[in-house]
């Protein structure tokens, strides 16, 4: 689990202990704020896997992070728990739409926390690696590989084959591939040049869906 970081953004400082602690002690890398500051800082140049997130904190509220976290599609592999005092279920529900995945309330158990955050480890743990009948895709690691020749790609292209391959075999609309602008040719550029590097000529591998988007076979 040590590849595994959760960055917790607690301003209380006895229960940032009690989570840094347990967690630590299920095998955990964990990184503790006490700030939202701190945290964003961090964040410009480390990613964690997850975000054990306090909504009601000094300076920057938790309600900011969890939306410039989310803003960025980059960061949608990336799970939100929060964990907050308040019980109010509006409350609730804001954090739920702003992109949270998961709801904590306090006082908390500790081991309904290490509960919660396990069974999200198990489901990125089973992510790791996706297999099709023509590529390997290391999520994790955003390696490509056509047999045992990895594929060089760029960010970008990254980004949409792993969206992709999150939905293989399924049909995947051109905005949930970051089009934005229906005019733009840019999507179906990336994709020729996914195609050029992955030697998919007849395009068996990634079929267009004409006026709809794209499906990886």
């Amino acid at each position: 689990m040590k590849d595994y970081l959760i960055c917790s953004i607690e301003d209380d400082k006895d229960i940032a202990h009690i989570i840094n602690l347990s967690l630590s002690k299920q095998g955990y890398e964990v990184e503790t704020f006490y700030d939202g500051e701190s945290f964003l800082e961090f964040f410009a140049h480390r990613k964690p896997n997850m975000i054990l997130l306090d909504m009601m904190l000094p300076g920057i509220q938790g309600k900011e992070i969890l939306t410039k976290v989310r803003d960025n599609p980059n960061n949608d592999d990336i799970e939100i728990i929060i964990i907050s005092a308040n019980r109010l279920i509006v409350d609730k529900v804001d954090g739920l739409d702003l992109g949270a995945d998961d709801y904590i309330e306090k006082p908390f158990d500790v081991m309904e926390l290490i509960s919660r955050v396990n069974s999200k480890y198990r489901r990125h743990d089973k992510k790791k690696m996706i297999e099709t009948k023509y590529l390997k895709i290391d999520i994790n690691n955003h390696l490509i590989f056509k047999g045992n020749k990895e594929i060089k790609l760029t960010n970008k292209e990254l980004q949409i084959i792993e969206i992709l391959a999150n939905n293989a075999g399924e049909i995947v609309n051109r905005s949930s591939l970051g089009e934005t602008d229906s005019n733009s040719r840019a999507l179906d550029m990336h994709i020729k040049s996914i195609r050029n590097k992955i030697g998919d000529d007849n395009q068996k591998i990634i079929e267009s869906i004409y006026g709809v988007g794209y499906r990886l076979n």
